[in-house]
């Protein structure tokens, strides 16, 4: 992309308006302000927040919407499941869901975007993970679900793989990993610098050992942008918590693909 992508807003546009709220109840709470003009300056504040909010959050979705735009002109990537775009192969979204991505009420999945590299097809998208709340009970002591919400997001970047394989997962190593059981694969770099969690040693070793642990370790942990790694079934994917982030996806798209291109066959 020709500039950085665009960022979501956050919560802080409120700050303001939400400040003057305070502001004014402190001050008619203290007699400094008759209590009128407290009841009208707070009315009047919130009502200034939230357009400003709904002001902010329409600007992203149009100026997101020019940024996937941009990439889809660079002739990198096509969209898909947007208005007027091919539908999201059923088959993207069918890999395999484990914690933190399972759910037992459902998914949604929002616009995905492909590119083709090294042969392979790659594919980026923002996974909403549904939940149920906490529910109540009744008179009789039963219990009665609560609503779906929608959890926090995660943005993915995948591929399929031509076979299946068990669960490994690399993410970069912290300081409390010192202290946690985790496999070493034989590559010094590599496992000094990444924690690798699996349920088969054999699986993680015939990836890593073999090439794939020697080319992250060149690239650093910086290549995982905060995210993590997994192999898992006929998929491998890159996962981080959060909506998808148009400025990172090449980059994860190109460690996606390299990664995939070591796994067991």
């Amino acid at each position: 992309m020709s500039r950085p992508a665009t960022r979501r807003p956050s919560l802080a546009v409120l700050v303001l308006p939400m400040a003057v709220v305070v502001a004014a109840a402190a001050l008619a709470g203290f007699g400094v302000i008759d209590l009128w003009v407290a009841s009208v300056l707070v009315p009047v504040a919130a009502v200034v927040a939230g357009l400003g909010y709904v002001r902010t959050q329409r600007r992203f979705v149009m100026r997101r919407g020019a940024d996937v735009d941009r990439l889809v002109a660079g002739g990198r990537w096509a969209a898909h499941g947007g208005t007027g775009q091919p539908e999201v192969p059923r088959g993207v979204q069918s890999f395999p869901k484990r914690e933190p991505l399972d759910s037992d009420v459902g998914h949604t999945v929002g616009e995905a975007l492909r590119t083709r590299i090294d042969g392979r097809d790659v594919w980026t998208l923002e996974l909403g993970v549904q939940r149920r709340s906490g529910g109540t009970f009744t008179e009789t002591g039963a219990r009665e679900s609560g609503p779906v919400i929608l959890a926090d997001p995660y943005h993915l970047v995948l591929t399929r793989l031509d076979r299946a394989h068990g669960l490994v997962e690399v993410s970069a190593a912290g300081i409390a990993d010192a202290l946690r059981a985790g496999v070493e694969v034989g590559v010094p770099d590599f496992d000094r610098a990444f924690r690798v969690t699996t349920e088969s040693e054999r699986t993680a070793r015939a990836w890593l050992a073999d090439g794939c642990g020697a080319d992250l370790a060149r690239q650093g942990t910086e290549a995982l942008h905060g995210g993590r790694l997994r192999l898992d079934g006929d998929a491998l994917l890159w996962w981080r918590r959060g909506h998808q982030e148009l400025g990172v996806v090449d980059g994860v798209a190109r460690l996606v693909a390299r990664a995939a291109a070591y796994a067991p066959r």
